[in-house]
């Protein structure tokens, strides 16, 4: 049995870990691994399992992995080589400590109790039992002690500020040791779940789905979305929003007042932004959320095609909020995305004889994953509100059903949205006329 294996067996024994547990365990952090293949490894079978396996079992077995791959130990470190990463971690804020106490510098990671050997310190001179070539575990161990990134720490910092909790504050609630919420906040030290909870919790975080988002994005789950650079500062509302939206396969839209935002031009997103926070808008604000939109319909409107069902009211289409000339081009850049096979438009005309739901707006999100339930988002003036459970969400259905008997059918679409834009284009002749009549 190589060196490698033996360790594998031994920390699974001193873990107490059956060889199925562990594989559902590597199986979390993305990598396929099957009981019988967990067996093989302990018994040595195959001789080159892959670095990447190798990461994930020394990450959930909570050992080191210069340890797992049957390294010696570095001298300093010998004493602690069978603790675990929390427990060397502990003993390492409890030593640095002292040395602050004696006056001493910090200690660094080589020369402390949770030190990691350096590229230098793995040579040619492996046991031949090893299943890994030299380079490959250099390369491994310098991978291994990069910072990670600091995906949630600003967004924490703000918000215990925020809270008005201190740094000693925050830590008494989990628990820490002195030193280890500046860590989380840096992005040195990625938190537990339960100490991610506990810290969310305290700070006033306590939606779920919030919470499920800063866990994913700790773990890294989060880092191929696109909108994970905006998680930092962007309110937390929208952040879920994106993301819901992101994973759904079909977006219903009902606008009382407005054009749904997946259908906007750019010059009304604009204007409509400008018009929300007259007189005091704030340039940066405007860009940031014209942008963040834009990236959105690329996405999902233009590259995923994902399916659109709107429902628009009349008056929507006759504001003209940033003037004719922009609510036109509204017009015809609705005219033309109904002729999209994705895209399905109905006008709720004014009038009698016409459904109008109480309450105005509301977005359904379909998910094709059937354990992530339909979701409506209905606007409020400072956070969006979220709606899950079956009762609300079966009213919300039954009235969204009512809408599309209620509008103008899809079929009609192009018709429609013509005839609309002739009434605005009549209204601007007409007001053209009133203006050369008083200038007269």
């Amino acid at each position: 049995m190589n060196v490698f294996a033996a360790r594998l067996e031994e920390i699974m024994r001193r873990r107490n870990l059956k060889d199925a547990q562990v594989a559902a365990l590597v199986e979390q952090t993305g990598l396929t691994m099957t009981r019988q293949y967990v067996t093989q490894l302990r018994t040595g079978v195959p001789k080159d399992p892959g670095i990447a396996r190798v990461k994930a079992l020394a990450q959930v077995l909570d050992v080191p992995l210069w340890w797992l791959l049957g390294d010696p130990d570095p001298a300093e470190a010998a004493p602690f080589a069978a603790l675990s990463n929390e427990s060397r971690q502990a003993l390492a804020a409890v030593l640095d400590l002292a040395r602050r106490a004696d006056r001493l510098a910090p200690v660094g990671r080589s020369s402390g109790v949770d030190s990691t050997p350096t590229a230098d310190s793995v040579t040619a001179d492996a046991p031949p039992s090893h299943p890994y070539p030299v380079e490959v575990v250099r390369q491994a161990l310098s991978s291994s002690q990069d910072m990670p990134p600091n995906r949630i720490g600003a967004r924490l910092r703000s918000l215990r500020k925020t809270a008005g909790l201190s740094v000693a504050e925050a830590e008494l609630v989990i628990g820490g040791e002195p030193g280890m919420l500046d860590q989380i906040e840096s992005g040195t030290l990625v938190p537990t779940t339960a100490m991610l909870t506990l810290l969310l919790s305290s700070y006033g975080v306590t939606n779920p789905y919030y919470q499920t988002l800063f866990v994913s994005a700790a773990q890294g789950r989060l880092d191929n979305r696109w909108w994970l650079p905006y998680f930092q500062t962007l309110p937390l509302w929208v952040v879920a929003f994106m993301e819901m939206e992101d994973s759904s396969e079909r977006i219903s839209y009902y606008s009382s007042s407005e054009i749904p935002f997946l259908l906007q031009h750019p010059d009304y997103t604009r204007v409509l932004r400008l018009a929300a926070h007259h007189p005091d808008a704030a340039t940066a604000q405007i860009e940031l959320g014209t942008r963040l939109l834009r990236e959105r319909q690329e996405r999902l409107v233009e590259r995923r095609k994902v399916r659109i069902w709107a429902v628009i009211q009349e008056s929507a289409l006759l504001d003209a909020v940033g003037g004719t000339d922009v609510q036109l081009r509204q017009l015809d850049h609705l005219i033309a995305l109904a002729t999209q096979p994705h895209i399905s438009i109905q006008v709720n005309l004014s009038g009698p004889d016409r459904y109008r739901p109480r309450g105005g707006s509301f977005t359904l999100l379909r998910r094709p994953d059937p354990d992530m339930p339909d979701v409506a988002w209905i606007p409020h003036l400072s956070e969006d509100l979220v709606i899950s459970d079956s009762a609300h969400m079966a009213e919300y259905t039954m009235a969204w059903a009512r809408l599309t008997l209620s509008a103008t059918q899809p079929d009609q679409a192009i018709r429609v949205l013509t005839q609309a834009r002739a009434i605005v284009a009549q209204g601007r002749a007409r007001s053209e006329e009133l203006t050369d009549v008083s200038n007269v």
